[in-house]
């Protein structure tokens, strides 16, 4: 921080002699960010410093975000939970009653200070209305069960603070068309400037200073919709800071906790809602809502084309002798071609269309994207239910957990829920996976009711299914007596003790067999 004579020294430089922002760094010395600050601060009131306690309000929920806060700390730093976030939440699923203030105050103080220091780095420019700035972001989202990572394009507008979000399976040149021309098709504009990172899809190499080479397919993009591309520096992405924060923002509150979906397509109108919903909120600065900054920006966008731009690129591949084509670690089956054809590949966001040499289209196939698999750190989250197990069923994951698991955790009384989550932490600490665990559990309860199932069932069954060619080691007990341990029994000896029993039971009856043949 500066010395208040340099603060009143730059607001005098603003105000009476009109400097730019620009003017007022050189002339202070500081840095241009810190000019901005000092220039455009309109509350010179002293905050009141806070203390961290603890409100009796938050005493049943304590378990709840002690689990919430100890469960981030296993994701990736971008995918943490805000206190902000962690109110919302709480309020939402659990009728939480209290104010953000509290949770605030419980999650940390210096947490929120921290927070708000990262966000000063990137003060706000003045933006003509209109201008836009894109930027990819990576989040998780559920899909049929499994945790997996996308892609999704985050496109904001800095004078009305403004921003839409369009999910992806991955980063490249018809993903990040297909996703702008989504965007334009809902404002119902092109905003005639948009400043990018040096980002593959549309740079094909960086030059010295502002020379960028791009590739063809996006240079022809920016002459059907006649907007100019700015790019920032090379190391420089704070140049379009806007969209950084916009990035963190839109995973923060629209894609945490993970969305569960069953397409792109799903997510993408969940996202677009939610951008709608999220303009009804006061701008940061200006004091009047977003949506109302946001029809002065619509007034300054180009009018859309009247020809629609297709985002696809062109490759050529040959049929192999299995009848397929490969690209990019991506194989498709063409049965139509013939073999060892050279075809056309149209290559869109979604779908590969393959044509021949006279352009005949021989097939039309969904785009093979792997959607990456991010394993989830079960033992990690055990660990974290067993110390706060009133917690547990709150936690992000736990309803992810396979289905025979939460039964088996679920139905039982309360005093042996405690007991059934140290006993599978303990199974995966072992070695076992979540998924032996809940075959094991779907087997044993074959053999007993879920409320009845004896732990040492479940690890008989568990080993055989981890272990199935394993044989059983022999058991080498030695309490038995070597006499006893060798006796036979003579059976015989068994008949003579009840002659008559013998007599009925052996000729008497072999005589009624016998009868009954004939």
């Amino acid at each position: 921080m500066i010395a208040m004579a340099q603060q009143q020294y730059i607001k005098h430089l603003y105000e009476k002699e009109e400097c730019s922002i620009a003017e007022i760094s050189r002339r202070v010395g500081v840095n241009w960010r810190t000019a901005a600050k000092y220039a455009k601060k309109d509350d010179w009131n002293k905050p009141i410093q806070q203390t961290k306690r603890r409100q009796p309000v938050m005493e049943p929920f304590l378990d709840i975000v002690d689990t919430w806060l100890m469960e981030d700390m296993l994701k990736p730093r971008k995918e943490r939970r805000t206190a902000a976030s962690i109110h919302r939440q709480l309020v939402k699923e659990h009728g939480f009653q209290g104010s953000d203030r509290t949770v605030r105050a419980y999650v940390s103080f210096r947490k929120k200070e921290l927070y708000a220091e990262a966000q000063e780095k990137y003060l706000r420019l003045e933006h003509p209305p209109g201008r836009a700035q894109v930027d990819f972001g990576t989040s998780h989202m559920v899909w049929d069960g499994a945790l997996r990572e996308i892609k999704y394009l985050a496109f904001s507008f800095p004078y009305s603070n403004a921003g839409f979000c369009i999910p992806l399976p991955c980063e490249n040149t018809e993903c990040l068309l297909y996703a702008m021309i989504r965007v334009f098709e809902w404002i119902g504009g092109v905003p005639p400037e948009i400043w990018f990172d040096n980002l593959s899809a549309a740079v094909a190499s960086v030059g010295k200073g502002e020379q960028r080479e791009l590739t063809e397919t996006f240079r022809r993009f920016m002459l059907h919709y006649r907007f100019e591309a700015k790019f920032c520096n090379a190391s420089k992405g704070n140049e379009k800071g806007h969209v950084e924060n916009k990035v963190g923002y839109t995973r923060r509150n629209w894609l945490i906790p993970y969305p569960t979906v069953s397409s792109y397509e799903e997510l993408t109108a969940e996202l677009y809602r939610l951008a709608l919903e999220d303009m009804q909120r006061p701008h940061y600065e200006k004091k009047v809502t977003i949506a109302e900054l946001w029809e002065e920006d619509k007034k300054a966008l180009l009018p859309l084309p009247t020809i629609p731009f297709e985002p696809v690129r062109f490759e050529t591949a040959r049929v192999n002798k299995y009848g397929q084509v490969q690209f990019h670690g991506e194989v498709y089956s063409v049965p139509s071609a013939q073999i060892g054809e050279r075809v056309l590949l149209k290559l869109w966001w979604d779908r590969v269309e393959v044509f021949s040499r006279n352009e005949e289209r021989l097939a039309s196939l969904p785009r093979r994207y792997t959607l990456k698999t991010q394993p989830i750190d079960w033992k990690g989250y055990f660990r974290i239910f067993i110390r706060k197990p009133r917690g547990a069923r709150h936690a992000t994951m736990y309803r992810f957990l396979p289905e025979q698991v939460r039964q088996y955790l679920e139905e039982c009384d309360p005093a042996q829920y405690q007991e059934r989550l140290k006993f599978i932490h303990t199974l995966l600490e072992e070695g076992f996976t979540i998924e032996a665990i809940a075959q094991a559990l779907e087997e044993a309860t074959k053999c007993q009711a879920y409320h009845a199932l004896d732990s040492a069932l479940i690890r008989h069954k568990l080993y055989r299914i981890t272990f199935p060619d394993t044989p059983l080691e022999i058991l080498n007990e030695t309490y038995t007596p070597d006499s006893v341990r060798r006796y036979t029994p003579e059976i015989k000896a068994y008949d003579r003790l009840v002659p008559q029993a013998a007599r009925k039971g052996g000729e008497l009856r072999g005589q009624a067999i016998v009868e009954g043949a004939m």
